[in-house]
């Protein structure tokens, strides 16, 4: 079932809702992967208005996967890990790294799964629902093994406690989390400078 949406400017919120009722429909009859795959991307292009979120751009327009498939392959077809970019923005996003990664190094080893860089493109996700007006949680949608996995990478679960409590939206706390380091790793650092002025 293809959804057609007849232009780019009159996109409305039906036209989003029914892109992401076929791919919800899709997953839920346990169609193929490739196909699930085409309608998460038609869902990210459409509920992003079929421009860049970054630059506004129009063309050459791709869905991308915030957090890659090849590091955490359950978040594939969540519609909250996904933001349209130009193919100049997403060749930047790509540059240093687009392999499969080596799961025994931390998370930016290879340069590939950049902590700074899911932050940046969550948070322009984010400045575009609110600016937009759209529900953040209908729209931009993280399930819960996904959140749990950001909770194992950073910690502060009293963050996940918000969302559960619905305090805050999923896809503010994917912006939150990534967006401050861990404590853990400024207690590291703190511990590895005293050890070094011994």
């Amino acid at each position: 079932m293809d959804v057609r949406v007849s232009s780019p400017s009159v996109i409305g919120l039906e036209d989003i809702r029914r892109r992401k009722l076929a791919l919800t429909s899709a997953v839920q009859k346990n169609r193929s992967g490739r196909w699930i795959l085409q309608l998460w991307s038609r869902f990210i292009k459409t509920r992003d208005l079929y421009r860049c979120v970054c630059c506004d751009s129009v063309e050459g327009l791709q869905a991308h996967h915030v957090v890659r498939k090849t590091l955490f392959p359950w978040g594939a077809f969540e519609i909250g890990n996904g933001i349209t970019l130009c193919h100049r923005c997403h060749r930047r996003v790509h540059a240093e790294f687009n392999g499969r990664p080596d799961m025994s190094l931390p998370f930016g080893a290879e340069q590939g799964d950049d902590q700074d860089e899911w932050a940046f493109l969550y948070g322009l996700l984010l400045e575009d629902a609110v600016r937009r007006g759209i529900s953040e949680d209908e729209f931009y949608f993280l399930g819960d093994r996904m959140l749990t996995f950001f909770v194992a990478a950073q910690g502060y679960e009293d963050l996940r406690e918000m969302v559960l409590r619905g305090e805050m939206s999923r896809i503010k706390f994917a912006h939150e989390i990534w967006r401050v380091m861990p404590e853990d790793w400024y207690k590291n650092v703190v511990a590895e400078t005293i050890l070094l002025n011994l």
